[in-house]
C-alpha cells in the first residue's frame, strides 16, 4: 500500500477552534491555497481549488494544513478509520474513536489518505490513454502516416485486466508502405505482498510488410513492483510463452520462448510532464538470434481537460524475419493524446 510521507503527517494539522469554512494550504513561500483536501499519497496532496479546479501541491512545498472537513485514513495493517478530523502530534497522529475517545498511531502507519473506493476492496478502478500521430502530406509527394494507440486498464486490490494496442499505416503516393498492429491481453493477480505478481498474457499482431499475417503469444509470468515513488515506477516481469506465427508466403513456424517486459515512468523532467518507457520482448528457444523487441520512449505534457501531447519513439526489432526484409523498424513522432 502507498504511504503518505511523514512530511505530509506533520503538516496535517486540524483546526478543531479556527473556525475555517474550507481547508487551507500554509505554504512556505508565504502563500495560501484554500479549497478542499482531496486525498493525498506519495509526497503529493491533491486539493481542489474555485480557481484551478484539482491541483497536486508537492508535500515539501507545505509549511502547514488546516482542515474543516473530516477524512479518511486506512493504515498500513488494514484498519479503516472513516470521517475523522485529524491532528498531529510530534510524530504522532490523533483521531477520535466513535466513543470520543483519542485514538493515538503512529504516522507511519498511515497508508492513505481518503481512499478511493478500489483501495477499500469497492470494486474496479478503470484508468488508461490513448495516443494519435497523423501526418498528411500534399504536393510532388503525397504521403499519408498513421499510428494510433489506446491502453486501458481495470484494477482492483486483489487483481488487473490491461489492454494494449496499436495500428501503424502508412502510405506515399498511393502505395500502402506499412500495415501492422498489435493487441495484448493481460490479467495479474497480486500476492500477499502487493509489490509481488503472476499473470497470463495473450497476445496478437501481424505485419504485411514482413509477411507476418498473425503471431499469437500465449504464456504465464510472474512480475514486481520495483520502485513506486513520486518520482518514478518502474515494474517488470518475466515468464514462459508459446508462440504460433502464421505467414503469408514463407513458412508457418511455432515455438516455446520466454518472454520479459518492463514499465517505466517518471516525473523526473517536472512541468507536470511525464516520462515513459514501455519495452517487451521474446526469445526464442528453437532459434536464439530470432529475438523480438518492442520498445517505445516518450515524453507527454498536459494540455487541458485530460488532451495532452508529446514526442514518441518506437522501435521494432523481429529478427525471424526473412531475407531480404528490414528486421528493425524505427519510428519518431508528435503525438496528441488523452488520458483517463
Amino acid at each position: 500500500m502507498t504511504k503518505v510521507t511523514r512530511g505530509l503527517a506533520l503538516v496535517l494539522v486540524c483546526a478543531f477552534s479556527a473556525g475555517t469554512v474550507a481547508d487551507e494550504l500554509l505554504m512556505k513561500n508565504g502563500s495560501r491555497i484554500i479549497g478542499t483536501l482531496k486525498g493525498a499519497a506519495d509526497g503529493k496532496v491533491e486539493f481542489e481549488t474555485d480557481f484551478a479546479g484539482t491541483i497536486s501541491v508537492d508535500v515539501d512545498d507545505i509549511e502547514t494544513a488546516f482542515t474543516d472537513s473530516e477524512v479518511t485514513l486506512l493504515l498500513t495493517d488494514g484498519r479503516l478509520i472513516e470521517n475523522q478530523r485529524v491532528a498531529t502530534a510530534g510524530d504522532e497522529m490523533v483521531v477520535m474513536n466513535a466513543d470520543n475517545e483519542a485514538v493515538v498511531f503512529d504516522v507511519e502507519d498511515i497508508g492513505q489518505l481518503n481512499p478511493e473506493p478500489w483501495q477499500l476492496g469497492y470494486g474496479y478502478k478503470w484508468f488508461g490513454d490513448a495516443r494519435l500521430a497523423l501526418l498528411l502530406e500534399r504536393g510532388n509527394t503525397e504521403t499519408e502516416e498513421f499510428i494510433g494507440s489506446a491502453n486501458s486498464t481495470w484494477r482492483s486490490l486483489e487483481d488487473r485486466y490491461s489492454i494494449v494496442a496499436s495500428y501503424e499505416y502508412d502510405e506515399a503516393n498511393g502505395v500502402r508502405t506499412k500495415n501492422k498492429w498489435r493487441w495484448r491481453n493481460k490479467y495479474d493477480r497480486f500476492t500477499a505482498n502487493p509489490d509481488n505478481y503472476f499473470g497470463v498474457l495473450l497476445g496478437f499482431e501481424g505485419d504485411e510488410f514482413i509477411d507476418l499475417d498473425l503471431r499469437t503469444t500465449f504464456g504465464p509470468y510472474i512480475g514486481r513492483q520495483f520502485l513506486e515513488t513520486q518520482l518514478i515506477s518502474v515494474r517488470g516481469e518475466v515468464g514462459l510463452v508459446y508462440v504460433d506465427e502464421q505467414y503469408d508466403i514463407q513458412e508457418d513456424n511455432d515455438y516455446p520462448g520466454a518472454n520479459w517486459g518492463l514499465h517505466l515512468t517518471s516525473d523526473y523532467f517536472g512541468g507536470e510532464s511525464t516520462f515513459y518507457i514501455d519495452h517487451d520482448g521474446i526469445l526464442n528457444f528453437d532459434e536464439t538470434d530470432a529475438l523480438v523487441l518492442n520498445t517505445t520512449i516518450g515524453i507527454s505534457f498536459p494540455l487541458v481537460l485530460g488532451l495532452e501531447a508529446g514526442l514518441e519513439l518506437r522501435y521494432e526489432y523481429d529478427g525471424g524475419v526473412a531475407d531480404g526484409v528490414e528486421d528493425l523498424d524505427e519510428t519518431y513522432n508528435l503525438v496528441v493524446g488523452y488520458s483517463w
